[in-house]
């Protein structure tokens, strides 16, 4: 059997491409091997941004048991519902046989969701706040995941001649699926005839690529719990739009040849996208209203403290007024004494001043010195009589 997928356009050819290995007599898919790898990716991330978040981060380790339960069990249940042809007649273990596929992703994510969210209502938690980091989880494993459809021959689309057509070999390929263009243009390659399609599981990993990068740009600025989670489900929902409507193995509504969850995807883009814009200008006004409401109480705290420290001010201006009239009576008396220190001044400069010395000098010199008792004068203290004495008693000893 051949096992090789070609890109004739990007010239890349694979010339086997194992579905499984076997290990000890077990047999092991590469699919599973990739989802389980995602998983535990998926588990590091979001242990991780719940602790820098400082979140409680046992509750991702409990909410992994009802969302795996969960999605196994709605998945497997809207597969056996649009695919009742297969499974009309079939048993009940038939019907919970998971071994060969048979799972959507639409029902396995509600199963999985309404199951958490039961849970997380039990402990009391926020599923919109959980929901939005275990979304991203969920993407990292959609993104390593979805190549394990390029192992499994699966999840491919119409036929195509663009530049990333693939060719598989058509004997790989089950024959409910070769219908339509994909028969008439098949292409033979020695021995080999091959089908040629869009790879739509190359078109969902680069775009759960680019979702994954968006996504982790608003987890940084979400105005909203929720938002995160309501922003993976519109871009689900688009991505969804273009691969159901390309795809050939998708589930149909029962008798026609309509895709079933086209309309689903429809809905998740325009509901949840319009739904996350809305509430995020909501949330970005509430959040202005709320802060400029601070600030206004924050200035009328401000200037009420100020108000009272005002009035103590207003209350001093007396005292400086008593003490500006001090001053002023205070300035006449220091008037009054300059003339003094002036006179005081000009004494200090007189006696230091060493030209004025000999003047004085010689004139002593010439009038001699000053004797305040001239000749046959009488001394004051002899010439005045004392108190109860009289000029004649002081003259009668003289004469005697």
């Amino acid at each position: 059997m051949d096992m090789s997928i070609r890109f004739p356009n990007l010239k890349l050819e694979f010339s086997r491409v194992p579905v499984s290995f076997s290990v000890m007599g077990y047999e092991i898919t590469i699919f599973g091997i990739l989802v389980a790898a995602g998983m535990l990716l998926a588990l590091a991330f979001v242990i991780l941004h719940a602790k820098r978040q400082k979140e409680n981060q046992n509750i991702y380790l409990e909410i992994m048991i009802p969302a795996l339960l969960g999605g196994i069990a709605g998945g497997r249940f809207f597969y056996v519902i649009l695919s009742w042809d297969l499974y009309s007649g079939g048993t009940l273990r038939e019907f919970c046989d998971i071994r060969n596929g048979g799972l959507s992703f639409l029902g396995g994510l509600l199963g999985g969701s309404l199951l958490t969210a039961l849970y997380l209502k039990l402990r009391r938690a926020s599923f919109m706040k959980v929901a939005d980091t275990a979304s991203m989880g969920l993407l990292i494993v959609q993104i390593i995941g979805v190549w394990g459809c390029f192992f499994n021959r699966e999840f491919f689309g119409s036929y195509t001649d663009n530049l990333t057509a693939m060719q598989i070999p058509a004997e790989m390929v089950p024959e409910s699926l070769l219908t339509g263009g994909l028969k008439e243009h098949l292409v033979t390659v020695g021995d080999t005839a091959y089908i040629q399609a869009h790879p739509l599981f190359l078109y969902a990993g680069v775009w759960y690529l680019i979702l994954f990068l968006v996504l982790l740009v608003y987890m940084r600025r979400k105005k909203f719990q929720g938002e995160i989670f309501l922003r993976y489900l519109a871009g689900i929902g688009l991505g969804g739009i273009v691969t159901e409507w390309l795809r050939r193995d998708s589930l149909k509504f029962p008798g026609t040849d309509f895709p079933a969850f086209l309309p689903v995807y429809v809905l998740l883009f325009l509901v949840c996208g319009i739904s996350a814009v809305v509430r995020r200008v909501m949330a970005k006004k509430r959040s202005a209203l709320s802060k400029r409401r601070r600030e206004e109480l924050y200035a009328a705290e401000k200037q009420n403290a100020s108000e009272p420290e005002t009035a103590e001010n207003a209350g001093g201006t007396p005292e400086s007024g008593e003490e500006t009239a001090e001053n002023a009576e205070r300035t006449p008396d220091s008037a009054e004494e300059s003339p003094d220190s002036d006179d005081a001044s000009e004494t200090a400069e007189s006696e230091g001043n060493p030209e004025s010395q000999p003047e004085d000098q010689e004139t002593e010199k010439e009038n001699g010195p000053e004797d305040p008792v001239q000749e046959g004068s009488v001394p004051e203290s002899e010439a005045q009589p004392q108190d109860g004495q009289t000029g004649s008693e002081d003259a009668e000893p003289k004469n005697e």
